[in-house]
C-alpha cells in the first residue's frame, strides 16, 4: 500500500496534495514559459510567422490528443496497482504502454507528415486569400514537429507512468532539461547564431524536436536504472504487444483520447473561424492562448495530483479518502487560480507587449484576455474534478462533457458572437468562457453523484484475466 493512502487528517491530505501538485505546477510553468519564449522569438519574424506556428500547433495537438489513450489509461492503472501493492503488474503496464507508444507515434506521425500541407490548407480555408507564407512555413513546421513525436510520445508515456506511482519530481526534471535544450536550440536555429543557420519557423520546430529527444533519453535511462519504484528490465522485456493489457489501458484511455480529440479538433475549427478574420487576428488569438496558459498552472498541477491520489486511494479501496483528496484539491485550486487571475488581469497589458509591437495585435489580445481571465477559476475547478474522475477510470463522462461543451456550446457561440454578430475575437473568447462555465456545472453534478467511486478497475481487469485462464 502506498504511503499516500495512509493519511489520517485533512492536514496530511493537503500536505500530500501539495507534495504532488507543486512539481506538476512548476512543470506546467516551465512548459508555459518555454511556449511564451518560443512565441516571442517567432514573433520577431512577424505576425505571419506567429500565425504559422499557431496553426501548425493546432494540428499537432489534435494528433497528440488521439494518443492520450495510452498516457491516461497507463496513469490510472499504474496508480490503482501501486495503491493495491502490485508493482509487478505496474511494471508490465509500463513496458506495454511504452512499446505501444512508439508504434502509435510512428504511424500517426507518418500520416501527419504525408498530409501536412493539406492539413494547413484546410486550416486556412476561411481566409479570403490563403497566405503563402503561412501555408509553406506551417507545413514545414508540421513535418519537423510530427517527426519528433517518435520520441515525444514515449516521453509523455514515461511521465504518465511516473505520475501514476506518485513521482512528480522526475517528470519535472525531465521537462526542465528538455525545455532548456528547446529554448537554447530555438534561439540558435531561429536567428542563426554563430555556426548555426538561420532557419526561422523551421528552427523553432527543430529546437522543440531536439528537446523532446533529450527528454526521452533521460526518461528511458531513469526507467532502466529502476530507482523510482518501477523498472524497465531489458533482460525480460519482449517486443510483443500484450493485446489484453492494451485493451484494458484503452478501455480507460479511449474516452480520454476522444475527449482530447474533441477538444483539439474543435480548437482547429475555432482557429479556422478566427483565421477568417485575417492574419493579425490569428496572431492575436495565438498570443491570447499563450498568455492564458500561464494561469492554467494550478488547475493543471492539482488536476494531475488528483488523478494519482484518487487512483491510488481507490486501488487501496479507500473511497472516502479519494473523495477527500478530490474536494481538498478543488478547494485549493479555486483559491490559487482566483489569485492568479487577479494578477493576470492587472498586468495583462505589459505581458502582451512582450510578444509583439503590432498595435492591432496588442489591442485585440489584451481585450480578449480581460474577458477570459474572469472564467479561469472555473476552468481550474473543471480540470481538478476531471483529473479526479480520470484517476477513478471514469473517463467517459469527462469525454461527454467536453464534446457537449466544445462542440455544442463553444463553436456555435463562437460563430454567432464572433462572426455573425461581428464582435470579432472578443466574441470567440466570450464563447469559450461560457463553454467553461457549462462544463464545470456538468462535472460538479457527476462528482456529487459519487458513482465514479464504484468502478474498481483493478478487480475488473483481474476478473477478466481469471476468465481467460479458465477458458
Amino acid at each position: 500500500m502506498s504511503e499516500l493512502t495512509t493519511v489520517q487528517s485533512n492536514q496530511e491530505i493537503r500536505k500530500n496534495i501539495f507534495h504532488l501538485a507543486w512539481p506538476a505546477i512548476l512543470r506546467m510553468f516551465l512548459q508555459s514559459i518555454v511556449g511564451v519564449v518560443d512565441v516571442i522569438m517567432v514573433g520577431q519574424l512577424g505576425a505571419a510567422a506567429i500565425a504559422s506556428v499557431d496553426i501548425g500547433n493546432r494540428v499537432v495537438f489534435v494528433l497528440i490528443g488521439t494518443l492520450m489513450a495510452l498516457t491516461i489509461g497507463s496513469t490510472a492503472l499504474v496508480a490503482h496497482y501501486i495503491g493495491a501493492g502490485n508493482k509487478d503488474e505496474a511494471n508490465h503496464i509500463m513496458w506495454q504502454s511504452l512499446f505501444s507508444g512508439f508504434i502509435a507515434a510512428l504511424i500517426i506521425g507518418s500520416l501527419g507528415i504525408i498530409f501536412s500541407r493539406d492539413l494547413m490548407r484546410a486550416m486556412t480555408f476561411l481566409m479570403e486569400e490563403s497566405d503563402p507564407f503561412i501555408l509553406n512555413q506551417g507545413s514545414t513546421y508540421l513535418n519537423i514537429v510530427l517527426a519528433s513525436m517518435l520520441f515525444g510520445l514515449p516521453m509523455m508515456v514515461i511521465n504518465a507512468i511516473l505520475q501514476g506511482i506518485g513521482d512528480m519530481k522526475t517528470p519535472l526534471f525531465i521537462m526542465f532539461i528538455s525545455n532548456i535544450i528547446n529554448v537554447l536550440f530555438n534561439y540558435l536555429l531561429i536567428f542563426g547564431i554563430g555556426i548555426f543557420p538561420a532557419m526561422g519557423v523551421a528552427g523553432a520546430a527543430l529546437g522543440s524536436g531536439i528537446g523532446r529527444f533529450v527528454g526521452f533519453l533521460i526518461g528511458i535511462t531513469i526507467l532502466i536504472k529502476g530507482e523510482k519504484g518501477i523498472k524497465l528490465d531489458l533482460e525480460v522485456i519482449e517486443l510483443k504487444i500484450d493485446f489484453q493489457m492494451i485493451k484494458d489501458i484503452l478501455i480507460i484511455g479511449i474516452p480520454a483520447a476522444v475527449e482530447q480529440f474533441a477538444r483539439q479538433s474543435s480548437q482547429i475549427i475555432y482557429t479556422a473561424l478566427v483565421a477568417g478574420l485575417g492574419t493579425a487576428t490569428i496572431a492575436a488569438n495565438a498570443v491570447t492562448m499563450n498568455v492564458s496558459s500561464l494561469s492554467f498552472m494550478p488547475g493543471f498541477g492539482f488536476g494531475m495530483a488528483a488523478t494519482t491520489l484518487v487512483g491510488q486511494s481507490l486501488g487501496a479501496k479507500k473511497k472516502q479518502l479519494a473523495e477527500d483528496y478530490s474536494k481538498q484539491s478543488a478547494y485549493l485550486t479555486l483559491i490559487l487560480m482566483t489569485a492568479a487571475s487577479i494578477l493576470m488581469y492587472i498586468f495583462v497589458d505589459p505581458i502582451v507587449n512582450l510578444y509583439t509591437d503590432d498595435p492591432a495585435v496588442i489591442n485585440m489580445a489584451v481585450s480578449a484576455l480581460k474577458i477570459f481571465i474572469l472564467f479561469q477559476p472555473l476552468l481550474g475547478l473543471f480540470m481538478v474534478l476531471a483529473g479526479a474522475l480520470k484517476g477513478a477510470g471514469d473517463t467517459k463522462w469527462v469525454m461527454y462533457f467536453t464534446i457537449i461543451g466544445n462542440w455544442g456550446v463553444r463553436l456555435v457561440l463562437s460563430y454567432i458572437l464572433g462572426l455573425r454578430m461581428g464582435i470579432g475575437l472578443n466574441g470567440f473568447w466570450l464563447a469559450m468562457g461560457i463553454d467553461v462555465t457549462f462544463r464545470t456545472i456538468l462535472i460538479i453534478w457527476r462528482f456529487i453523484s459519487g458513482k465514479w467511486k464504484d468502478l474498481d478497475i483493478v478487480n475488473v481487469r483481474e476478473k477478466r484475466i481469471d476468465q481467460l485462464v479458465d477458458d
